[in-house]
């Protein structure tokens, strides 16, 4: 069934799609993709211009389609935060990072292929982190199968007291 209805006008918005140089970028930043192909910011209510990488910010239609005065904002919004860091003379590194034990690691490389933001290399056969990458998330902890890596500030030991102190409770 047709249905008419008088207007003015009638626009029609071209639809926006991620180019391949971003899906490239996102790869290599380790900033990881929405639904839609564009890059995923950290929280799109609380850190909308924030990529969840430390220290990247997005702006324009990085993160989505939207129209010109909201890339211009995000623009602004980006180099905001962008100069924040930049006007410090120090940064602050994650407390709680991975170490590893170079003794017990057998340099399988699988926290190399499982850390979500790429903090660990091989070199000479063993895991070596690089600490400014590095957010404590311990994915590589509970993977590494030779119970190598650790995470600073907690040992096995204080993480499964406190596990069987909250079920005694």
């Amino acid at each position: 069934e047709e249905i008419g209805f008088q207007c003015d006008w009638v626009v029609l918005s071209t639809p926006l799609i991620p180019c391949r140089d971003g899906i490239l970028l996102a790869q290599m930043l380790k900033i990881p993709l929405g639904p839609e192909g564009f890059l995923m910011e950290a929280h799109p209510k609380l850190r909308p211009v924030d990529a969840q990488t430390g220290g990247i910010f997005l702006a324009g239609t990085a993160s989505g389609p939207k129209d010109i005065p909201e890339s211009v904002v995000s623009g602004k919004a980006a180099a905001a935060r962008a100069s924040i860091l930049t006007a410090s003379k120090k940064v602050k590194a994650e407390a709680i990072t991975a170490v590893v034990d170079h003794n017990l690691c057998i340099g399988c490389g699988l926290c190399v292929e499982l850390c979500p933001y790429g903090a660990h290399r091989l070199e000479e056969r063993k895991s070596v982190i690089v600490e400014a990458l590095c957010k404590g998330c311990g994915v590589c902890g509970a993977a590494c199968p030779q119970r190598a890596i650790s995470m600073r500030h907690f040992k096995d030991d204080q993480i499964l007291a406190a596990i069987k102190a909250a079920f005694v409770s």
